[in-house]
């Protein structure tokens, strides 16, 4: 951002010329200094609002500056805009002029020019009213006090034709020529701008006097036609002598400038995003940056916006939804309104393709036509994979999806709202939080105090900060150093349990959860990029200090790689997490460590409860005599009780089919008995879930009770 400023204000040096105007400017500043004699000669500036008018002025006033300090042209400045109504325009005019003839003109001439302006006024030959400026009546307050000045000047001989000739006369014996430049024309109400060509007519032919007039030609030939219908666009050739247009910048220039000044806010591209920039770029940008104000107007407008997402979002995706915020708002709006079918790649079969496609168009290109319709079409379908499917047959898979995401694309649902409300949302990692997280994944200690501060912080949209750690770094694995890859599981796998919570479970049919999440990172990580043997080695040194509930789901991972469930065919070698030996060797730690938390205490603080209880029996060879002893000195505690009872409580999801159905899943609880008797005694396990639900004062307890006896009279919630 070091040479970008919010401003669109004119150039004045050919220095600062971007766009090709000065050899314009030096031409017609060449062409005003050889008219030798001129006699009131008009000469206009065209073009229109925006394309750099007033910039070519200040070139030309520029290449003109050597004969104004040799005494050869005095320039006037008229600064039209400044005033408004006629009466105050027409005074100013005067005034402006006088103060830049007079000091020419000896003391006996000096009045010419207020007591010409005074007659014109009077006589209503300016304002096309009777103006009697010399008393009170006519043109109201400002006659009355600023245009004193003129009242006093005017004697009962002195007639506008010999005002007119002794004015001439002196102006021609004038050593000097006189420029009056009229600047921003375009500026003025209708009425005004006309009168600024009827001042110019009135005063008309005086010797050594010129004018340059700075207008939108065809704004000003639409406000004559309006006004005076028979003459149109002759109106104003009957005052001006010579009109020049000013030259359009080349398209190219405009595009160059445009791209430097987005260089300047954005910074630069990484190398692999510019084909795509610059494809989106020439197709939805460029087309509409026209005049170096349409730029400038973009610009400032650009660098108002981007910081508050710098890093956040897709450069390229931004500064077209930009584009579209500033000059098609409608369908910019209709973008905004529409996530939910902008960001799903989902297609029911049974959709009528063709209806579906019309209904897009009518969202989102109702108000164009032509071939603009067509550009927007085109640049949409760039912005939105959905609509490249839905308009040109073209599918992607998932793996674009996730690519889209880790791009922080506008079309992935997880960073679209960041576009909208110029803020990223909870649902994602802050890039510099995400860097930061990258850059020391080498240290274990940093990466686990991060996730366990993580699993603290609540989303206003539900769950963790945890959870999008987890999903952020799957995103962005192949950032990871290899050689960091190690570190990084390790604190990962030490922290497993502690974040695997139940705030970032999914409801209804969701299957995610944070242990899923890490099985998936786990993988993204060493994906095509680890051997066998590499990532075995890494998996089994990380998993030495790993939270026991996550070992268990590593462990059974490895080992049913080679050891699949009845009915399935095991992985082929290459696809196996580990080797066959380390599976072996896993689940040999795993049984280890089950039996130490047991003899400690820790495995009753284990959220896995139940599942590490049906690891241990498979692992000890006792056929389940150690798991048995373990559950029966427990149960009698009702502490161990309600333990025994939440770990055996499980909860799912229904969704009501008859009728109209229901819109939302609806929760249901289970009591996981079956298969019970490997690990207690189920008899004693009831009795004392009876016993302690008469009691009263354990909701976990008589919620396990009442799902085991609905089991039983084959009842479901």
């Amino acid at each position: 951002m070091n040479d970008f400023s919010h401003n669109d204000q004119p150039i004045s040096v050919p220095s600062e010329d971007r766009f090709g105007i000065d050899p314009f400017a030096a031409a017609l500043a060449k062409s005003i200094l050889k008219i030798k004699s001129p006699t009131g000669s008009v000469i206009a500036l065209n073009g229109p609002w925006g394309s750099g008018k007033s910039s070519a002025l200040n070139l030309i006033r520029h290449h003109l500056d050597g004969s104004v300090q040799a005494g050869e042209i005095a320039v006037i400045d008229f600064t039209c805009w400044w005033f408004r109504g006629e009466e105050a325009l027409a005074l100013a005019f005067f005034r402006e002029l006088y103060a830049g003839l007079s000091p020419t003109l000896g003391e006996k001439l000096k009045n010419s020019l207020p007591k010409l302006g005074a007659r014109l006024l009077k006589a209503g030959a300016v304002l096309g009213g009777a103006a009697d400026l010399a008393g009170a009546g006519g043109v109201g307050g400002v006659a009355g006090g600023a245009m004193e000045w003129l009242g006093g000047l005017i004697q009962q001989e002195e007639g506008v034709e010999k005002l007119h000739v002794e004015l001439s006369k002196a102006l021609a014996e004038q050593p000097r020529r006189f420029l009056v430049v009229i600047d921003d024309i375009d500026r003025l109400s209708p009425d005004e701008a006309l009168l600024i060509f009827r001042l110019v007519k009135s005063v008309g032919r005086l010797p050594n006097v010129m004018y340059l007039l700075v207008y939108d030609r065809q704004l000003a030939e639409k406000i004559v036609s309006e006004r005076f219908p028979s003459e149109g666009p002759h109106y104003l050739e009957k005052i001006v002598q010579a009109a020049f247009e000013l030259p359009e910048p080349m398209a190219t220039d405009v595009h160059r400038h445009l791209l430097a000044q987005i260089g300047s806010i954005c910074g630069e591209l990484p190398e692999d995003r510019v084909l795509r920039f610059m494809n989106l770029f020439y197709e939805g940008v460029a087309p509409e940056m026209r005049t170096p104000r349409d730029v400038a107007r973009f610009t400032n407008s650009l660098a108002v916006t981007w910081p508050a997402v710098a890093g956040e979002v897709d450069p390229a995706d931004f500064i077209a939804l930009e584009v579209l915020r500033l000059l098609h708002p409608d369908i910019y709006r209709a973008i905004r309104q529409s996530k939910d079918r902008l960001c799903n790649l989902a297609r029911n079969e049974r959709d009528d393709g063709r209806a579906r496609a019309e209904e897009y168009e009518d969202l989102l290109l109702r108000s164009s036509e032509g071939v603009q319709r067509e550009r927007l079409r085109r640049t949409l379908m760039r912005i939105f994979p959905v609509l490249e499917s839905v308009w040109s047959n073209m599918h992607y898979g998932a793996d674009f999806a996730r690519q889209w995401a880790a791009e922080r694309r506008v079309c992935s649902s997880s960073h679209f709202d960041a576009y909208f409300r110029f803020a990223i949302g909870t649902e994602v990692l802050s890039a510099t939080e995400l860097d930061a997280l990258i850059a020391k994944a080498s240290d274990p200690e940093f990466v686990a105090a991060e996730l366990r501060r993580a699993v603290t912080v609540t989303r206003p949209s539900g769950g963790t900060k945890a959870a999008v750690i987890l999903d952020e770094l799957n995103l962005h694995a192949e950032k990871v150093d290899q050689a960091h890859v190690l570190p990084l599981l390790t604190a990962l796998f030490e922290v497993a349990d502690e974040i695997n919570v139940e705030e970032d479970r999914g409801g209804g049919f969701s299957m995610a959860s944070n242990d899923l999440c890490l099985h998936w990172l786990l993988r993204s990580l060493t994906r095509n990029r680890l051997s066998l043997n590499e990532r075995s080695a890494v998996y089994v040194a990380a998993c030495q200090s790993a939270s026991l509930g996550w070992l268990a789901s590593f462990a059974d991972s490895a080992w049913t790689d080679y050891h699949p469930r009845e009915g399935n065919a095991p992985e082929p070698e290459e696809k196996c997490l580990t080797t066959a030996a380390d599976a072996g060797a896993l689940r040999k730690l795993l049984g280890d460590r089950v039996a130490e938390a047991a003899k400690n205490g820790a495995l009753f603080g284990c959220q896995d409860l139940a599942y590490l209880l049906y690891r241990w029996c498979d692992l000890a060879n006792d056929e389940g005599a150690a798991v048995k002893e373990w559950t029966a000195s427990h149960l009698a505690s009702d502490a161990g009780l309600k333990k025994f009872a939440a770990a055996f409580t499980s909860h799912g999801w229904s969704q009501g089919l008859g009728g109209l159905g229901d819109l939302v899943a609806r929760r249901t609880t289970r009591a996981q008995v079956k298969g019970l008797e490997r690990l207690m005694n189920v008899a004693e396990f009831r009795r004392r879930a009876e016993e302690v639900s008469v009691a009263g004062g354990s909701p976990e307890v008589s919620e396990f009770l009442d799902a085991w006896r609905r089991q039983e009279r084959g009842e479901d919630e």
